[in-house]
């Protein structure tokens, strides 16, 4: 449509009743205000995006990090006139380090905006300079963190005796690593305080979200039992809610895969463990396989032996239905049902001695090499 524009008095092709510079003044491809100040934790370098969330930087390098809240700050405050409108973000140079909690960062942004509006049948570019100011305060999180703040305790235990030093080191480790997992989900699961008891590990966990999903991890990992509590500890001034801590007891095994149990008053090898069940096989005829949950088994099973602590017999004579083997610590002869496919004279069984009866736990396949692990563990013990 030709005619005058309204706002110039220009002649010619007309839009909205404006000519193409007129139009392109009134109607911009983006918005976004002259400055945009965003708030950084002085103590984590988190920021904040929006009212409430606060994003941990993904860079470690300080110019990466700060191009990165330049980056952020600008993408969430610019607003495209159209969806059809690329923008292009370029953080500069920042004027000014961090150089304290009250120090106060300007970093220059230039913003390359490209394409056109409906209407319009050139593609068009425009440029805007803003700063970014970031403002170092404390977050939430650190702010909890720093004064000890905690919604739930988790509590690391083993069913019927005490974690050994080398089980709470590993489990140690394990609870950290889902720890640093977890927060890159949900910030506030930070630990507030570890406190070593003579039984187990306590950690004081800064979310209750983040103490269920660690629990979750070991019971996934090591199997076992799982049971929490709640105590009411006040009362949230802005809603009036009841404010509750939480104290989760997670209770590994007793047992190791190998170990024998007793479980109605039969003997029972460990076969398999997971987070619901624990897997037996007996020791008695065509060892029969048996499954028990967690509760049965903290209640109705007790351990027999350790698998490392069985004693061991050399086979010297095989038939089709029974074994001769020779006790290698007081030469007895024991005889044995044939019950195993592939096994050979000179080869070495691991046996458990039950209510004066004597059972064949497994073929160890490398009696050299249980000599060693034997030698080494009485090594360590001492």
């Amino acid at each position: 449509m030709k005619g005058f524009c309204y706002r110039c008095g220009y002649e010619g092709e007309l839009l909205e009743g404006l000519c193409k510079v007129c139009y392109a003044q009134i109607n911009p491809l983006f918005q976004i205000p002259d400055e945009i100040k965003i708030e950084v934790c002085h103590m984590c370098g988190s920021y904040r995006r929006g009212k409430k969330t606060w994003q941990d930087p993904n860079g470690r390098d300080l110019y990466d990090i700060l191009d990165e809240i330049a980056y952020y700050g600008t993408k969430d405050n610019i607003k495209r006139t159209h969806k059809n409108i690329e923008v292009e973000i370029i953080p500069q140079e920042p004027k000014q380090l961090p150089g304290g909690k009250k120090s106060r960062v300007e970093i220059p942004v230039k913003i390359i905006g490209t394409g056109k509006l409906p209407g319009e049948d050139i593609e068009r570019t425009m440029e805007r300079d803003i700063t970014v100011y970031l403002t170092m305060v404390q977050c939430p999180r650190c702010s909890r963190y720093m004064s000890n703040y905690y919604e739930a305790t988790v509590q690391v235990r083993a069913m019927n005796r005490f974690l050994t030093k080398e089980e709470r080191k590993e489990l140690d480790d394990f609870v950290r690593g889902e720890v640093e997992k977890r927060l890159k989900k949900d910030r506030m699961s930070f630990i507030s305080k570890f406190i070593p008891q003579k039984e187990g590990l306590d950690y004081q966990i800064g979310s209750m979200g983040g103490a269920r999903n660690i629990v979750s991890a070991i019971k996934s990992k090591y199997g076992g039992k799982v049971n929490e509590t709640a105590k009411l500890v006040g009362v949230e001034k802005d809603t009036g809610k009841n404010q509750y801590r939480i104290t989760i007891v997670i209770r590994i095994p007793e047992y190791k895969i190998g170990d024998i149990v007793e479980y109605n008053n039969k003997p029972y090898r460990v076969v398999s463990i997971n987070e619901n069940k624990l897997y037996l096989e007996g020791l008695t005829g065509k060892r029969e396989k048996i499954s028990l949950q967690w509760n049965v088994v903290e209640k109705n099973t007790k351990l027999l032996s350790k698998e490392k602590e069985c004693s061991t017999a050399t086979v010297i004579s095989l038939s089709p239905k029974t074994i001769i083997a020779m006790d290698n610590e007081n030469y007895e002869v024991y005889e044995y049902d044939n019950i195993f496919q592939d096994i050979k004279e000179g080869d070495i069984l691991r046996i458990f001695k039950y209510n004066n009866v004597n059972y064949v736990v497994n073929i160890i396949n490398d009696f050299n090499s249980k000599n060693d692990d034997d030698n080494k563990d009485k090594k360590d013990n001492k």
